[in-house]
């Protein structure tokens, strides 16, 4: 399927709270590959906990800047069962974002201004891939993907907002936010608030009243085997990981968790 005026089929990137080994995995790629036979599409199955929607975020924050302009993301992730079966569609940044509307694209986009459409159908909703997201993107392609020609702007809609990181004498004090297949375990910090606040300032993160790191790491291997770092990797948001090893477990770092930051004075 290839749009008007020569425009490129788009990439697809399904995210998905389904595991591989599940029958939803299997026919989820089959409905694409049965609509959209010309369009390369990425899936990412992600063991999610239902509705939570501040990890399904932070996983888009470290992947979406490598993905094309004009990529599509679904996000076909589970909702709470309390919540309106309504679905919404945003673009931003060259991007078009697809997902419930429970909180969780205002959650990752953190930007009250930008514009969001409706995609919900009339009709009864079993599969939302199937029933909401393959007719939106048929719609969105043959409609020379332009949101406002197509859909009809959202005006309400749930909205979310990250947890900041909280400043006070010079320490920052964090909060788990995120936590990968690996262990690594990610804060609510970003390179560009770290060297705000730091001024090029020594630091020590306290994990505890044992374990402390003083440096910022390039990469996993710049410290042994077993020993934990802290570096900004993915999206720019700060980690702390143990080379070849989970944080998670040897550090006791859950989600939730507190850990702070105090730069020299």
């Amino acid at each position: 399927m290839s749009t008007t005026n020569s425009i490129p089929d788009p990439l697809l990137h399904l995210l998905c709270d389904f595991s591989v080994e599940s029958p939803d995995f299997t026919i989820s790629q089959a409905l694409l590959a049965k609509h959209f036979p010309n369009m390369k599409c990425v899936v990412s199955p992600q063991k999610f906990k239902k509705g939570h929607i501040l990890a399904q975020s932070v996983f888009l924050k470290l992947v979406v800047s490598s993905f094309p302009d004009g990529t599509i993301h679904i996000c076909r992730v589970g909702t709470m069962s309390k919540q309106a079966a309504r679905f919404i569609v945003a673009k931003s940044g060259g991007h078009y974002f697809m997902g419930p509307d429970n909180g969780l694209l205002p959650l990752y986009f953190g930007d009250s201004e930008l514009e969001y459409f409706n995609i919900t159908p009339r009709d009864s909703i079993l599969d939302p891939l199937k029933h909401v997201y393959i007719p939106a993107i048929e719609k969105l392609i043959a409609g020379n993907m332009i949101l406002s020609g197509i859909f009809d702007v959202k005006e309400t809609l749930v909205r979310s907002m990250l947890p900041l990181p909280t400043l006070s004498n010079d320490t920052l004090n964090l909060t788990v936010i995120y936590i990968d297949y690996y262990g690594n375990v990610y804060f609510n910090l970003d390179r560009k608030t770290f060297i705000e606040v730091g001024q090029g300032r020594n630091f020590t993160l306290r994990i505890n009243s044992n374990i402390v790191i003083q440096k910022l790491s390039s990469n996993y291997n710049d410290v042994n085997e077993g020993i934990e770092l802290c570096l900004f990797g993915h999206g720019d948001i700060l980690q702390v990981a143990v080379n070849s090893g989970s944080a998670e477990q040897y550090l006791g770092l859950g989600d939730g968790r507190n850990v702070i930051i105090q730069f020299a004075v």
